[in-house]
């Protein structure tokens, strides 16, 4: 009952706060990037990945990103670390010999979860470099709309951005195929469930051995 209470208030306490923690940052480093790139030389803008288009595609994905990471990504590691601290604290209360099993077999969890991730960057890097592209044609098109018109150009610009974001579309697929057969949910679930297997066996052998009883574990 006691947790209960305390979840209530802690859980809307955590989540406005680090909301508002991650909103002000990701003012804070827009308004310092737009500050850096209006003082940059003029020959930085005529290379490819400095175009207007690109750099106001970084401007929100990549602060946005950031406010993810800060605001709920960083609550949900906090409250992920405390639930393992206060389960690790029970466990060993209940029955050390248990707990140093699961403890034993965290690294390979944390390796697994460490490799997704790595995976999962390259993809998304590659990604974002290739819809600044497009995004850099769709904003060419649309400052210059009236010379794209009279030319009667509509079709082509339209197959540009089109083959632009044909990139982007096979990085999403093979994010997909090895986020969901590889490394990704398919080896986590066997890590996953090949832990809670291991736990199981090895409870039940501490009771039947008569070194803790049914109901510790």
């Amino acid at each position: 009952m006691v947790l209960g209470f305390a979840s209530i208030i802690a859980y809307p306490a955590q989540t406005f706060f680090f909301a508002i923690a991650g909103c002000k940052l990701v003012q804070s480093i827009r308004s310092m990037c737009f500050e850096k790139v209006i003082h940059m030389e003029v020959g930085w803008f005529d290379e490819t990945e400095n175009s207007s288009g690109t750099i106001g595609a970084r401007l929100s994905a990549d602060a946005a990103t950031i406010r993810g990471l800060v605001g709920d990504a960083l609550a949900q590691t906090v409250q992920n670390l405390s639930s393992i601290l206060v389960g690790l604290v029970i466990a060993s209360l209940a029955c050390w010999q248990l707990a140093f099993v699961v403890l034993a077999m965290l690294p390979l969890i944390a390796l697994n979860g460490f490799l997704y991730m790595k995976f999962m960057t390259g993809f998304s890097a590659d990604a974002k470099k290739m819809y600044g592209e497009a995004s850099q044609v769709a904003n060419d098109a649309v400052g210059s709309i009236r010379t794209v018109a009279s030319f009667c150009v509509e079709d082509k610009v339209m197959n540009m951005h089109t083959k632009k974001c044909e990139g982007p579309m096979k990085t999403g697929i093979r994010q997909g195929i090895v986020s969901g057969i590889g490394i990704g949910f398919g080896f986590s679930f066997f890590v996953l469930f090949a832990s809670y297997a291991t736990s199981f066996y090895v409870g039940a052998r501490l009771v039947d051995d008569g070194k803790t009883t049914f109901d510790t574990v």
